[in-house]
This record gives structure tokens, sequence and C-alpha cells, in this order.
């Protein structure tokens, strides 16, 4: 079943960096700029899964307020979402759990650990809400269906190959690919010849 993804990022080369790295998976990205309608848009689209980037442009909501308005609708509030996080600032893991995230990646980040956090993510499902939006639960909630089995081996090293070919396409380095070879020594010079 193909997962539906939105990503809300204002870097346009994010988004077709998140588009490029699920190229190769059985996923449709949608990409928006604005998080002022995630709600809306992940209702329209019947996401999967959300990636917001912390902060988006001025005048708009930040990636945790994004967060935070998706957990606390009710249309929205079981969709698993991940923040993305600049590198320079980390995680702020008290924020996450306060606006209810239910992974965070740091940028730049890997193609693959990208793919294996929204993987993740998706198999578990979300049952947290924003922090300040935790509804008392008179009765229990159903129990999710059951996780689809693994795709055939040959079907994972098809997607691997693929994903290889995103990176190199990216000017990304494999994470197979072997070390460089050091650098070889200079050659010798000759020695100076004496001058008569």
């Amino acid at each position: 079943m193909t997962t539906k993804i939105l990503a809300i990022d204002d870097s346009k080369t994010m988004r077709l960096a998140i588009k490029i790295t699920f190229a190769a998976e059985d996923a449709d990205v949608t990409s928006v700029s604005k998080g002022s309608d995630a709600v809306a848009r992940a209702k329209q689209l019947g996401a999967d899964v959300v990636l917001v980037d912390a902060v988006l442009a001025d005048g708009e909501p930040s990636g945790y307020d994004v967060c935070r308005a998706l957990k606390t609708d009710p249309g929205t509030a079981g969709i698993p979402v991940i923040v993305l996080v600049s590198g320079q600032t980390g995680a702020d893991q008290a924020k996450l759990a306060e606006v209810g995230a239910d992974d965070w990646l740091g940028k730049p980040f890997d193609t693959q650990e990208l793919i294996d956090k929204v993987a993740a993510v998706r198999a578990k499902g979300s049952a947290k809400p924003a922090v300040a939006a935790t509804p008392k639960v008179e009765k229990p909630v159903a129990a999710a269906p059951p996780v689809a089995a693994a795709p055939p081996a040959a079907a994972a090293k098809a997607a691997r190959a693929n994903r290889a070919a995103n990176r190199t396409q990216m000017g990304m380095p494999s994470p197979t690919a072997p070390a460089a070879a050091p650098p070889s020594k200079p050659a010798a010079r000759p020695a100076a010849v004496a001058s008569k």
C-alpha cells in the first residue's frame, strides 16, 4: 500500500530532496512550503505521515505549531508527525513531547534514516496527542490493524539499488561505498645537482 507523505518545508531544495528520497519507495510525497494550511492539506491528502521543518518562513507557524495543530485536530490527531530539526540547533526533546511529535530527524539527514523513520512511525501509528490537548478517555481505543509483512528480498534489494542511484544523482556518497584511498606520497625530488 502506498504511503502518503505530506512534507512541509519552506526550502524548495529540501522539498525536492524529500521527493527524491522517496522516489524509489512505495510512497507518494506531496510537498508544500507553508504550514498555515497543514491540517486542511493533511485531511485532503489522507496523509499517512507528515514531515515538517521545525523552522518555517517568517509569518508562518513554526513546525512545532504545525505539529500541535495536527495533534489537536480530531481529523489528523492519529497521523504520525516527524519534525525535521536543523543540525545547528538540535532537538528540544521537551518541546517535541509537548506538541506530540512522534519522532524527529536532524538536518541535513541521511536519506536511509529518513526512510527508516517514516516506515517505523507508519508501522507503529500515532497515539501521541499534544500534551495540552490530552483528552480523558472513557473507552479503550481499538487496536490498530496488523502491519503488512516486509517486501520480498528481491524488492528490498531493488529499492536499495534505486536509493543508491538517487544518492549518486544528488552527489551524495553511498553508505556502502568503500572509503577513499589515502593520497599517494609525492614523488621523491631528485637531489640537487652541484654546480661547478
